[in-house]
């Protein structure tokens, strides 16, 4: 048992180390200490100055330059690449370029995409949706209305939202990408009141995404939710069937072009760690 212990800890503790290597500089790049452009310093000198071994720095190295941050040429060096060509979907490029660099127009694109990807969702569950999955997603719905107030229980029940709409609109890449950029929301607590706006926003977007799924296939096209008193309501005609609304009071259904940007939890920038080590 002891020798199995150590094995299983020398093949994870380096993989940890080296992510650690990663984070730390990815976020000496945003701050400016190496452009794009620029070369690092040599292997020897960034691996005495994070304090790990040449293999685990070779490691983090190999990983931004999958992630696309770093261009490394055998024998040439290694050279910060344009943002424009980092791969920005990545979860960690993500996370810390939200967390560490004041981007406004990145939180925007984000939300354009998130809100696309839902109202493209949301038209293909109108068509495809099977009653168990109906029940599901307004079940979700509901728990995000009761924990609009909890951002813990808030959170599981938007994602299980997703995972349903995603799971009946039969497009899990959809998921994933905005599983991805769902990343950022988690450790919002430290600025609450951007969590209570963003939650809001979450929830409003999720009542016009049911909205869109409860009238079915080939329904007029509404706006996006926007808070607003409820219809008044009016006698049905003579034998025509009463059926419960489908969504909260307000809620319209989404249509392709519209978008309701949901802001992404973002920290601001960070101050300066006190040791480069990790």
């Amino acid at each position: 048992m002891y020798v199995e212990g150590w094995n299983v800890h020398r093949v994870i503790r380096p993989a940890r180390l080296a992510n650690a290597v990663v984070e730390r500089l990815l976020l000496r790049i945003l701050e400016g200490e190496f452009p794009p452009g620029t070369d690092l310093p040599p292997e020897a000198a960034l691996a005495a100055e994070f304090a790990v071994s040449r293999t685990i720095l070779r490691e983090a190295l190999k990983a931004l330059e999958e992630k696309r941050v770093l261009r490394i040429r055998h024998g040439r060096g290694t050279t910060v690449r344009p943002k424009g060509e980092w791969n920005l979907l990545d979860p960690l490029v993500l996370t810390v370029q939200l967390e560490y660099e004041s981007s406004p127009e990145l939180v925007a694109e984000l939300g354009e995409v998130r809100t696309a990807l839902l109202t493209l969702m949301a038209e293909l569950a109108a068509r495809r949706i099977h009653p168990l999955q109906r029940e599901q997603l307004a079940a979700a719905l509901e728990r995000m209305r009761a924990a609009d107030s909890d951002p813990g229980p808030f959170h599981e029940a938007a994602t299980a939202f997703t995972r349903t709409l995603a799971e009946a609109a039969g497009n899990e890449v959809a998921r994933c990408v905005i599983e991805t950029i769902d990343v950022p929301y988690a450790g919002q607590e430290d600025n609450p009141a951007k969590l209570a706006e963003t939650m809001k926003l979450r929830l409003l977007l999720a009542e016009a995404v049911h909205a869109t799924v409860a009238a079915g296939p080939g329904a007029p096209a509404g706006s996006l939710p926007v808070p607003s008193p409820a219809p008044a309501a009016t006698a049905p005609a003579p034998g025509t069937p009463v059926s419960p609304p489908a969504t909260a009071p307000g809620a319209q259904p989404l249509r392709q072009g519209q978008v309701a940007t949901v802001p992404l939890g973002r920290h601001g920038v960070r101050p300066p760690m006190q040791s480069a080590r990790v």
